[in-house]
């Protein structure tokens, strides 16, 4: 029987992961700002694409959604470093 159990457990696949949504965003850049950004991109070998998004993430970073922190506070837990045990 303790076969069987290794069995099943090593056949075990992996669940397959959410496929990720994108969703198209464009905007218009003047000549200038366009020869500036491929100036700098070239400079840091960077495209384009990678350089705005890492702008974005670095500015909605704090907007975006957070699950609270699992708490790990039982009934049972002494409350040895409570202010209002004492």
């Amino acid at each position: 029987m303790a076969k069987q159990g290794a069995q099943t457990k090593a056949g075990r696949r992996k669940k397959k992961p959410k496929p990720i949504k994108y969703k198209e965003v464009s905007f218009k850049l003047t000549v200038g700002q366009k020869k500036a950004l491929e100036r700098y991109c070239r400079d840091h070998q960077l495209t384009p694409v990678r350089f705005m998004k890492a702008l974005v993430n670095g500015h909605v970073a704090r907007y975006r959604d957070k699950a609270p922190p699992p708490s790990y506070v039982t009934e049972n837990q002494l409350k040895l470093f409570d202010q209002s045990a004492e």
